[in-house]
């Protein structure tokens, strides 16, 4: 009886097991058949970026649909919270940040609380590659939706840093990011990093000698590289290498069939051949660019090379042609993102085709429209450098500025353990002493260098400025004495009505050059920044000297000539001597010689 008792127990019990075996099966299979990433979890990122690029981050038609794409995401994060994937469901968080920073504006306060929130995590976890791409979208972020370029810069070398540890092998994406960073100089205008940069992405291997063209979703990540590194040489005038990189960009462009990029790199090709004078190469290419770029309505780049194209023709003096380029290059002139860019050139080479037909006054007028915008571009140019100068003083002052924070913890840490250790440490306190004041003296050393560069570039910006200012003045000048000459040569050509207004053009560009009392006040500045304390020393040695001849002396200083002098004080070349004679017998000054000598010593 007892043996039939234990019989039935076990029975029951191996019934149970069964039972409960089949419940957890059936429990394993309902979770494997309602996982729709089941293939993404639980592999390195190198195993699966390529699904999830196809999957999330080109994806644009589910992008384009916010409400299904955050389903798609909270799918993803719960399915990889259930198999304790912490790097996928990092790699959710990172999606959101990246659909937050570009899309709807009303979602941008978004952005950094979500990527502070998820850079803690990874830390913790020691998600090296979540960290790195988190930095590039907040540098991104901050650089094209806040245009706060200093944290961007500074988001963009902490990647930079982070990736440095990192194997291409573990983490593919390690050239795309490097070009990232790149491009965040190249945006800033400090084209020296971007170069550097640009070198160091351009030498990365991908893994199993792969390379971007080889991936559809980076083809154009790649194309963007090779061009900005061929457009960076062909402004160092290495046209070689500047060849090969556009060379490189059509061949790309050719394998996705994309016809605008393959005619902007032959474009830019054409243009190599063109800045070397090999017209005979240039002209087919950039015959293919303009004809690819109008048909893209890329109209920047083919006036671009439209009028590359026209200067060719005016070399060769086939005026019918290059008039003809010049007026389709009119034509679409007002589509163009930046007319001013293109009308400074535009302008120049009408005036020149008008003057070669004998048409002086169309000639005159354009020339006027080419100097109106090519100070236009000049002032947004200036303006540009000088922001970008404010700029690179601002990142220079935040690192000093964390440095200094990072000192100042590593100075309270000493205080700390002063106290802690007391007399027992007193010979390490005394090493740590010294070696504090070591840091003192280092972060003085770094300020003062900083104190000191920032001077050498305020001096140089003024130094550039005061060129750019006597520059325009000689320019002016050669202006106004060639149209003499050529009015002079047509006087008896012309009708009167045409002298008047030639004589009336010479008259405005007269009236342009002449130093008013409100641009005095502005050269005075830049003089003074560049001649530091000329004008109070000319005052204390010679206080009989008058505004006007203040003034004089201020240009002779400079080392213009008469006739630029004469311009700006508006008298003639006579008067300009006659001036000159008063001022020596004023001082008592043998000859003119004599005058120099005393204005270059003072």
């Amino acid at each position: 009886m007892k043996k039939q008792t234990t019989v039935r127990i076990r029975g029951a019990y191996a019934i149970g097991l069964r039972y409960a075996i089949l419940c957890i099966t059936f429990v394993f299979l309902s979770i494997g058949a309602n996982a729709k990433y089941e293939h993404l979890l639980n592999k390195t990122y190198a195993q699966r970026y390529l699904e999830i690029d196809s999957l999330f981050y080109y994806n644009f038609e589910l992008r384009k649909d916010i409400p299904r794409f955050e389903a798609e995401l909270q799918l993803l994060m719960k399915e990889a919270r259930a198999a304790n994937d912490i790097e996928l469901e990092c790699e959710a968080t990172l999606l959101s940040i990246a659909n937050n920073s570009v899309g709807d504006e009303s979602r941008f306060h978004l952005v950094e609380p979500e990527a502070q929130e998820l850079l803690e995590k990874a830390k913790e976890h020691k998600l090296t590659q979540i960290r790195v791409r988190a930095r590039q979208y907040l540098g991104r972020f901050y650089m094209e939706k806040k245009r706060n370029y200093i944290r961007a810069i500074d988001e963009f070398m902490k990647s930079y840093y982070l990736m440095k540890k990192l194997d291409v092998a573990d983490f593919p994406l390690k050239k795309e990011c490097m070009y990232n960073v790149a491009h965040a100089y190249y945006t800033f205008g400090d084209m020296e990093d971007a170069k550097k940069y640009m070198m160091a992405a351009d030498q990365i291997v991908l893994p199993g000698n792969m390379t971007m063209k080889d991936i559809p979703n980076k083809a154009y990540t790649y194309i963007s590289l090779e061009n900005t590194l061929g457009l960076i040489y062909r402004q160092d005038e290495h046209y070689d290498s500047a060849i090969y990189y556009f060379q490189v960009v059509r061949d790309l462009a050719a394998n996705v069939g994309d016809s605008l990029w393959m005619g902007i790199a032959t474009g830019n090709i054409g243009i190599c051949y063109f800045l070397q004078q090999d017209y005979q190469k240039a002209i087919p290419l950039l015959e293919y660019d303009i004809d690819q770029s109008f048909k893209g309505k890329e109209y920047d780049n083919g006036i671009n090379s439209l009028l590359k194209l026209a200067e060719i023709y005016l070399h060769y003096n086939d005026m019918s042609t290059m008039k003809l380029l010049l007026d389709s290059a009119r034509y679409v002139l007002d589509k163009t993102y930046e007319p001013a860019q293109h009308m400074q050139h535009l302008g120049l080479m009408l005036a020149k085709y008008y003057s070669s037909v004998g048409n002086q006054g169309l000639a005159y007028r354009y020339m006027d429209t080419s100097l109106t915008a090519k100070k236009e571009i000049d002032e947004k140019k200036n303006a540009m450098q000088l922001a970008n100068q404010q700029n690179k003083l601002q990142l220079q002052e935040h690192r000093a500025e964390l440095q200094k924070n990072v000192d100042d913890k590593n100075l309270q840490l000493l205080k700390r353990n002063i106290l802690m250790f007391g007399i027992l440490v007193l010979a390490v306190f005394a090493i740590m002493f010294v070696n504090r004041q070591k840091e003192v003296y280092r972060q003085r050393s770094r300020l003062a260098e900083y104190e000191q560069h920032r001077a050498e570039m305020v001096l140089t910006n003024a130094r550039k400025q005061l060129e750019v200012f006597t520059n325009s003045i000689r320019e002016k000048n050669q202006l106004i004495e060639q149209f003499s000459e050529t009015i002079a040569q047509n006087d008896t050509s012309t009708s009167n009505k045409e002298q008047e207004v030639d004589n009336e053009t010479i008259h405005k560009l007269q009236q342009s050059i002449l130093l008013t009392d409100e641009q005095w006040d502005e050269f005075r500045e830049l003089f003074e920044t560049v001649h530091v304390g000329f004008l109070n020393r000319l005052k204390e040695k010679l206080p009989e000297l008058t505004p006007a001849e203040t003034r004089f002396m201020a240009l002779s200083k400079l080392k213009l000539s008469n006739k630029e002098m004469a311009g700006m004080l508006g008298i003639g070349l006579s008067g300009m001597r006659n001036y000159k004679y008063r001022l020596r017998k004023k001082l008592n000054i043998a000859d003119d010689s004599a005058l120099e000598s005393l204005i270059h010593s003072v």
